[in-house]
């Protein structure tokens, strides 16, 4: 019994350590993450909608994954299969051009256009371009 519970033990102190480490590779977003203006504003929901207009298969994911990553509430991520945008539109509907300047720092790019529109269901509207790329997905099981 007691060599059970060293084993036990040992396993869950390992998987602990596991998943304590890094990731296998440098990515933006790990920079990112300790980046302030970066991420949401602490305390607010800033609702996003993410857009692939690029033209490159599977970057609305990404986005969308690298924005709840730095707080964001992405409540939805589509693809424009007629579009082919060179760069990134980063669109504000609140008015809140700050919220804007943040998701461009979190994507790294972006042109912010605020269109004012207090019916949409979202602030942020990203129309995701060729000119932003996604970091390096880690390999971890």
């Amino acid at each position: 019994m007691l060599l059970l519970t060293a084993c036990v033990a040992g396993v869950s102190a390992g998987g602990w350590w596991w998943r304590r480490q890094p990731a296998d590779t440098a990515t933006p977003v790990a920079a990112l993450e300790s980046d302030s203006l970066a991420r949401a504003p602490l305390g607010t929901r800033v609702i996003v909608r993410v857009v692939n207009a690029s033209g490159t298969r599977g970057l609305a994911r990404r986005g969308m994954l690298q924005l709840r990553l730095l707080g964001y509430d992405v409540v939805d991520f589509d693809t424009d299969r007629a579009s082919d945008l060179a760069t990134t539109e980063i669109i504000v509907h609140t008015g809140k051009r700050e919220w804007g300047e943040r998701v461009r720092r979190a994507l790294g790019v972006g042109t912010i256009v605020l269109t004012p529109d207090p019916l949409r269901d979202v602030d942020v509207t990203v129309r995701l371009g060729r000119d932003w790329r996604a970091p390096a997905e880690p390999l971890r099981p």
